[in-house]
C-alpha cells in the first residue's frame, strides 16, 4: 500500500471491509496526486454484490484490501454506513470516476492506457474518448482477455506507454 493517506483521509471499517469516506472530488484529488508525484496506486470501487463475494472468495477479498483506494460505488454501501454511524459522504461510482479522470487527463494533459473488456468494446471506449476529447490523452489499450503467461509482456507494453492512469 502506497503512502496515500498521509493526508488523513478517513478510512472505516464496515462489518470488517475498509472503505474510504471520500466524495468524489476527494477521490480524483488524491488520485491527481498520486499522477503528480509519480505514485502508483491501486482503486477500488465496492457495491453490494463485490461486498458479499468477497466474503466467499478470498482472492477478491485479499486484492480489495491490498488497495490504495476504496469507494463505496454502490448506495447500498453508503446506505449501511450511514445506518451504523459510519458516514460516507457519497458514492463515488467506478464509471463517473472514470468519466471524470479521463476529462482531467484532457485538461491537464495526462495520459491513459485502458485495460478490460473484449478487444470490441475496450476499442470502442478509445474511440469513444478520441472523439470527445482528443487521441493525445490514449497511451494505449489492451483488452482483458489474455492468458496469464502474457502478463509479463503486457505489463512491459504499458509500463513503455508512459501512461499516468
Amino acid at each position: 500500500m502506497s503512502q496515500v493517506y498521509k493526508k488523513g483521509y478517513n478510512r472505516i471499517d464496515l462489518l470488517g471491509c475498509p472503505i474510504d469516506a471520500l466524495n468524489m472530488h476527494e477521490t480524483i484529488s488524491v488520485i491527481e496526486d498520486a499522477i503528480v508525484n509519480k505514485q502508483q496506486i491501486h482503486h477500488v470501487v465496492i457495491n453490494g454484490a463485490k461486498f458479499v463475494n468477497m466474503r466467499k472468495d478470498s482472492q477478491l477479498k485479499e486484492a480489495i484490501f491490498d488497495c490504495d483506494l476504496i469507494n463505496a460505488d454502490g448506495q447500498s454501501i453508503v446506505t449501511a454506513a450511514n445506518f451504523l454511524g459510519k458516514y460516507i459522504p457519497e458514492r463515488v461510482a467506478g464509471i463517473d470516476l472514470m468519466d471524470n479522470l479521463v476529462k482531467l487527463s484532457f485538461e491537464k494533459g495526462y495520459k491513459i492506457f485502458f485495460l478490460g473488456a473484449n478487444g470490441v468494446i475496450v476499442k470502442n471506449v478509445v474511440d469513444f474518448y478520441t472523439k470527445k476529447y482528443s487521441s493525445n490523452i490514449i497511451a494505449g489499450f489492451q483488452d482483458g482477455y489474455f492468458k496469464s503467461e502474457d502478463e509479463e509482456q503486457i505489463a512491459n507494453k504499458i509500463a513503455k506507454s508512459e501512461a499516468d492512469i
